[in-house]
């Protein structure tokens, strides 16, 4: 796993991202079987063996970063970029505690991949959204993604980085 500095610039108080420890893997557990939220992730079938060994390999994983987002120290959410090259990366991310949907706490998940993105030097981020996940979509689009192609339900979307 690739590690990059932490940095919590312009993050509303009481928010913070950090490394994904096994206080994250337990919640993940919890909020990536919810049917909805598995569904909007669009999260294929898993066992806790299955996820026992993806949190193993994860420091021998390359091309992939990944951190937790807690506020007021209780974990809220995940997000990371996977497919690393040198010049582009995908983004994940979700937030896992229904109480803080809708609070505007995605545009924080993305700004953060936005600048880890930057500070490697790549070209672009793109990402796969579920076309019914109108909420995400909302904020991609927002977020200055432009739509790339259309799979199936699957949306893939792409920003360019500017320096």
């Amino acid at each position: 796993m690739i590690t990059t500095e932490l940095k919590n610039n312009n993050l509303e108080p009481g928010l913070e991202f950090c490394k994904y420890d096994e206080s994250f893997l337990e919640m993940s557990w919890k909020w990536l079987t919810d049917p909805e939220i598995k569904r909007l992730t669009m999260t294929p079938d898993f066992t806790r063996e299955d996820q026992g060994r993806w949190f193993a390999g994860l420091p021998a994983m390359k091309g992939y970063l990944i951190w937790g987002l807690k506020c007021n120290s209780t974990p809220i959410g995940a997000m990371g970029l996977k497919n690393l090259t040198a010049v582009d990366t995908e983004y994940w991310g979700y937030i896992g505690d229904r109480r803080f949907w809708g609070m505007g706490i995605g545009q924080r998940l993305m700004q953060f991949a936005l600048e880890q993105a930057m500070r490697l030097n790549l070209k672009s981020i793109y990402l796969r959204v579920h076309r019914g996940n109108d909420r995400a979509l909302r904020l991609y689009e927002k977020s200055g993604f432009d739509l790339e192609r259309e799979d199936a339900d699957v949306r893939i979307m792409r920003r360019k980085l500017e320096r």
